[in-house]
């Protein structure tokens, strides 16, 4: 029986750790604009804690992240964090893990693996921003929208909605007015709007789980975002109409 009991929890551990992994690697490539240099690459195979005055991360409100087992781990902030913010009134406890890109181009491609397991959705989270409230995909309950304009204005939706525990293949492309963002297998949703080109103070990246969740984050990829290719305005309109969903 003691043995039964060991193999079972040896399987246990080694499923677990199979499904801290993406199954397939991210094969979306840019079909907006081209790539220029290349601001961030990371696979995360060797370990590190974000720490304040990193060189490429910031951990928002107080949350964590370490880079262990071949991933980027992001849980909310420690008991201790949230009962001091929470004693001083000015919120912000640090419950939804929160990752910033200090330094992010305005115009930018973003490539990256994530998942999410547990927590809550709000009527903001989770979401990937590109400029804090500017720029903005919201992943929500019925839906995902992109928002400008400190989240005043919807530039496109699709029905698609982020189900827990499962690992997504993501790009962003941004460029001017134009905010493209694509799935691979899954939704294309596309936007074009004054608000995606506005001048801003900074353009930082921004990644947020849902609240008391935890985010994995792999094999990820910024890119200056260089000219828009040639056949983008022969195909933007696609995007829009018949990959959304």
């Amino acid at each position: 029986m003691k043995m039964q009991i060991l193999v079972l929890s040896l399987v246990i551990i080694s499923l677990a750790c199979v499904s801290a992994y993406a199954d397939e690697p991210n094969q979306l490539t840019p079909i907006m604009v081209q790539p220029g240099d290349i601001h961030l690459s990371m696979n995360f195979d060797k370990d590190f804690v974000v720490k304040r005055g990193h060189k490429f991360f910031a951990a928002g409100q107080g949350t964590n992240w370490e880079a262990k087992d071949g991933v980027l781990v992001g849980t909310q902030s420690t008991p201790e964090y949230q009962a001091k913010k929470k004693a001083s009134g000015k919120g912000h406890l640090g419950t939804a893990p929160r990752l910033q890109f200090p330094n992010t181009p305005k115009d930018v491609i973003v490539k990256y693996s994530f998942k999410i397991v547990g927590g809550n959705k709000t009527k903001l989270l989770p979401m990937i921003e590109a400029g804090h409230h500017l720029r903005r995909i919201y992943f929500g309950a019925k839906g995902s929208t992109l928002l400008v304009d400190h989240e005043k204005t919807s530039i496109a939706e699709s029905d698609f909605v982020l189900q827990p525990n499962q690992w997504y293949h993501v790009m962003l492309e941004i460029k001017d007015n134009d905010f493209l963002v694509r799935f691979q297998d899954g939704p294309t949703i596309y936007g074009n709007h004054p608000g995606v080109g506005a001048d801003f103070a900074d353009y930082n990246l921004g990644i947020t789980a849902t609240n008391k969740g935890t985010m994995y984050i792999d094999n990820m990829t910024i890119w200056h975002a260089g000219d828009v290719v040639s056949d983008w305005k022969d195909t933007k309109a696609k995007p829009a109409s018949a990959e959304a969903r």
